[in-house]
């Protein structure tokens, strides 16, 4: 009888212990998928940045334009979910790094065909992954732990 007892105690630990995450609702998946999208096309262009590879650089660049275009459309009232006390603040915020990143990728762009200047694009990069930074800090209140 104690055997059976510690088992089920065991089996319900453990699978209590491998959901720790409440499932995704469609939207919030939707969101997860895009920012995968932006963060797999910013490291294309980081290893073609690294590597002198013109054609990664532009797959990355070209990766990064098709994921922004629409981008607050497709996932407005998700972002707004982000925070529920302010969600004005939210999508304007979004809207502002939407413009910014969609900016720097024209520069890089301008720079990949006609400057070929590697530090002006490395420059671009740098600025497109601080907006993605600053959004998140603000959204979704990164923070240091103590």
């Amino acid at each position: 009888m104690k055997k059976l007892f510690l088992t089920l105690g065991l089996g319900i630990v453990m699978l209590g212990a491998g959901q720790t995450n409440p499932p995704m609702t469609p939207e919030q998946k939707a969101l997860k998928d895009t920012m995968k999208s932006m963060a797999d096309g910013l490291m294309r262009i980081q290893e073609g940045i690294l590597y002198n590879d013109r054609e990664t650089l532009l797959a990355g660049v070209r990766s990064l334009k098709r994921v922004q275009e629409g981008y607050l459309t497709k996932h407005g009232e998700a972002l707004k979910k982000y925070m529920p006390d302010n969600p004005t603040f939210a999508m304007s915020l979004a809207k502002k790094s939407e413009m910014d990143i969609e900016r720097y990728v024209r520069m890089m762009r301008e720079d990949i065909f006609s400057r070929h200047d590697y530090s002006n694009i490395a420059a671009g990069y740098t600025h497109i992954v601080q907006e993605c930074v600053g959004c998140h800090q603000k959204l979704r209140k990164w923070r240091w732990e103590k």
